[in-house]
């Protein structure tokens, strides 16, 4: 097979379009970032990566805090829209109508109309090129009970999405296969 050499700067996989939260009270915001990535199980950690420029940049700083809210495929245009305008020009709760939800643990509001919410306290920042990392432990994490079966996420009932190359794609509701499926042969 004859490939084709790309930019490194595209993405050859698909990664979430998350909503994060950041900030309290009147200045809490909202930002839509395809930079997220769980990077270790135990403890579980993420690590969502911002220019320092953006608004949200200033208030993960401040606080040492953040929410990764999870849209389902309904809930596209309130991504788009979060990712797409400042918080320094418009209150997004509020022109989107979403509710400000408090988690069990962080001060940071969760988005209440978004099924799926992961709490998390920043316990590094690295400086990447354009971008800082921070890495949060997830120290809390809540779900719509629609999607739950056995304690977890029903692989069944999930409606999510995903960003490559500058698009949104729908992702195939339900399970392909379990995972270690391929021992049995």
């Amino acid at each position: 097979m004859e490939k084709v050499r790309l930019s490194p700067g595209v993405s050859t996989f698909p990664k979430p379009a998350a909503v994060i939260s950041v900030g309290t009270g009147e200045e809490a915001n909202l930002i839509t970032l395809a930079s997220v990535a769980k990077v270790c199980p135990k403890p579980p950690i993420v690590a969502i990566s911002i220019q320092p420029r953006c608004h949200s940049y200033q208030l993960i700083e401040k606080l040492g805090e953040f929410v990764i809210n999870y849209p389902t495929i309904d809930q596209l245009r309130e991504t788009d829209y979060c990712g797409t305008r400042s918080g320094r020009d418009v209150n997004k709760w509020e022109e989107l109508n979403l509710t400000k939800e408090q988690g069990s643990i962080v001060q940071v509001p969760m988005v209440k109309e978004f099924p799926w919410n992961m709490e998390c306290k920043v316990i590094k920042r690295m400086k990447l090129g354009s971008h800082v990392c921070f890495f949060g432990e997830v120290v809390a994490t809540h779900s719509d009970p629609q999607f739950v079966k056995y304690d977890t996420l029903d692989p069944d009932k999930l409606n999510c999405f995903a960003y490559i190359a500058g698009n949104y794609i729908g992702l195939k509701k339900g399970a392909l296969e379990e995972h270690g499926f391929s021992e049995i042969y």
